[in-house]
């Protein structure tokens, strides 16, 4: 795990070290949801040792949020999802997307503590560094594709209510060519209609804005000239071809 990334995750253990659970989580009961005993189970396995598809377990099943006892509970695990989901290992049983949506309900930037704040801010800019080194390729149909498609970064930040405004400026900060790669790869799913550009994702259907906002970002002619700067830098004709659509997208 990149330097960067550990550092975020040891601040959010320290900065959310003091909360702790009761004997009951504030979860869903029914029969799609949370059995008991998985609630036992959570309850009594150590933070830093709770696996992956147990924590994916609360993510599914705690649906309501109120800024008492679930508040609580959510910070209590916040930085284990962050470990998790820096190991690309996702507490969801539907990936990366979602998986921080009950962050997005607390409003957080608004009534947590700035040093909360200010720990989470600082792994999302330590994940978002880590995911735009990923240039990993897989065989599709049409040809080559990125493996990891960055589209879950920017809709985990957004359904997390992050700053999706931080994200960007980070992004055009970040070293290229493998920062325009993933620029023009994600230019697949802007949609461009006649009264609006908007980021493309069934996740962000309720984030209107959001979504606004990073599809026009991505059309920016700047970008493109960056984008067409890559397709020179690199030599993988298979990065070419994803840095050209990126380019007729525009």
């Amino acid at each position: 795990m990149p330097s960067e990334l550990t550092v975020a995750i040891e601040e959010a253990y320290r900065v959310f070290g003091a909360y702790r659970l009761g004997r009951d989580l504030v979860v869903c009961h029914c029969r799609c949801c949370m059995t008991e005993e998985t609630e036992r189970q959570l309850v009594n396995t150590p933070l830093r040792s709770i696996p992956a598809d147990l924590l994916a377990e609360y993510t599914n099943s705690a649906h309501d949020y109120d800024d008492g006892q679930v508040a609580r509970e959510l910070r209590y695990f916040l930085p284990r999802y962050f470990e998790l989901i820096a190991a690309r290992d996702y507490p969801d049983h539907i990936g990366l997307d979602i998986c921080l949506r009950r962050l997005g309900q607390a409003d957080h930037r608004n009534k947590w503590p700035r040093a909360e704040v200010e720990s989470i801010d600082r792994f999302f800019d330590a994940f978002l560094s880590d995911s735009l080194t990923r240039l990993d390729l897989e065989v599709w149909p049409a040809g080559y594709r990125l493996a990891f498609n960055i589209r879950s970064v920017v809709t985990l930040v957004v359904t997390a209510g992050g700053d999706i405004d931080r994200l960007l400026h980070n992004w055009v900060g970040a070293e290229d060519p493998a920062a325009a790669i993933h620029m023009a790869a994600l230019r697949e799913y802007v949609i461009e209609e006649r009264d609006k550009t908007y980021l493309h994702s069934a996740c962000l259907e309720s984030h209107e804005e959001a979504a606004k906002t990073v599809g026009e970002w991505l059309l920016q002619p700047n970008l493109t000239a960056r984008i067409e700067a890559a397709f020179f830098a690199v030599g993988d004709p298979r990065l070419q071809v994803i840095l050209s659509n990126g380019m007729r997208t525009a």
